[in-house]
């Protein structure tokens, strides 16, 4: 596929097994990581990041979820899917792993590559994307995700409210 290309949800089937999309590195910073924290509800004993007593692997560790949640934004900043009045669901996730620990300051990325897409009889899509997100300069990614959306258009004359 070629970046920054836009798609509609009936060329889909034919991406299939391609690549979505390349963003770019990004480094997560302590003001973000504090504000995930609290808006997780986490009690600040646990993210106290001047101290590195709560995780042996030191206090700049970055949490695995704050990963996951980001593939909403790289998804919305970076996927070629376009339609007039398009919208997504959430509908989970297939598989999840964390490889290689990410840290402050380290610029990580996401590849997103199409491996499922379903037009179903509601006429909604069901999309399944493989996310990887890399660190830069690492050998190995830092999150593999499975990531499993479902997508429908509106018509502009539709009562929403």
């Amino acid at each position: 596929m070629t970046q920054g290309s836009a798609h509609t949800l009936d060329d889909l089937n034919g991406l299939v097994g391609e690549e979505l999309f390349r963003s770019p590195y990004m480094a997560i910073d302590q003001e973000h990581l504090s504000q995930f924290s609290f808006s997780t509800y986490l009690d600040p004993a646990f993210t106290d990041l001047t101290a590195s007593k709560n995780n042996p692997l030191g206090a700049e560790l970055v949490d695995g979820f704050l990963l996951l949640s980001m593939l909403t934004a790289f998804q919305f900043n970076n996927s070629p899917l376009t339609a007039t009045g398009m919208y997504g669901f959430n509908y989970g996730l297939d598989r999840v792993r964390f490889t290689r620990p990410v840290f402050l300051g380290e610029r990580i990325r996401c590849i997103a590559t199409l491996s499922e897409a379903e037009h179903r009889a509601d006429g909604t899509w069901r999309v399944v994307t493989d996310n990887i997100i890399e660190v830069e300069g690492a050998d190995k990614p830092a999150m593999l995700a499975r990531w499993v959306c479902l997508y429908a258009t509106r018509d502009d004359h539709t009562d929403v409210g």
